[in-house]
């Protein structure tokens, strides 16, 4: 393995082989080879987990692969922080929890590309609705750069699980906000009494 490699940062030579397009596990795993950087896999799955867990890429799922490209902006967007809350806190369908969520924040029916942005499974329990304002809302999404096709379904949550929504926005706030740092590893041995 070449030296300049074991010194440079794994983190540098990811970023800088996605400065030109963007890649698959596979074609990462490819590329570094040829930079004398040989991993397993399953390490460097966990390392771009990481990577897109601090901000540092964005993740979309393009069946059957993921692929990985630098997150421009360098902070994640409300869909970014709803799709990686919903992951982290495991669901029998995280498109149903992602629309109850931002159908909760931006009190308006969701976009199915909405939810596409989150990088979650389809919604299954919703009901269309037409709101008369639609055509304003598609403006405004465009304004901020979401494209929505006038022919895109829009939907709301038919049930709602408000301890399921409070789970969720408590974890979009310590991703967002890194408040982990301030809680104990094992809540379950928090001691309760000051000695």
């Amino acid at each position: 393995m070449n030296s300049l490699h074991t010194e440079r940062p794994l983190k540098d030579d990811i970023i800088s082989d996605l400065t030109t397009e963007e890649k698959s596990i596979s074609g990462l795993q490819k590329s570094l080879e040829e930079k004398g950087r040989s991993l397993h896999r399953l390490v460097l799955t966990g390392y771009l987990k990481a990577m897109v867990d601090s901000g540092f890429l964005r993740e979309k799922e393009i069946k059957p692969s993921r692929i990985y490209s630098i997150n421009q902006s360098g902070s994640r967007d409300i869909y970014d922080l709803v799709g990686l809350a919903v992951t982290r806190l495991g669901s029998e369908n995280s498109g149903d929890d992602a629309l109850l969520v931002l159908n909760y924040l931006f009190n308006r029916p969701i976009f199915a590309r909405e939810l596409e942005r989150c990088n979650v499974d389809p919604a299954r329990d919703y009901r269309k609705v037409m709101p008369p304002k639609k055509m304003e809302i598609i403006e405004k999404l465009g304004d901020q750069g979401i494209k929505i096709p006038q022919s895109n379904t829009m939907m709301e949550p038919e049930t709602r699980d408000l301890s399921r929504l409070m789970r969720i926005l408590r974890e979009i706030i310590y991703i967002s906000m890194d408040l982990k740092r301030f809680s104990p590893a094992d809540q379950d041995n928090v001691q309760t009494t000051l000695d």
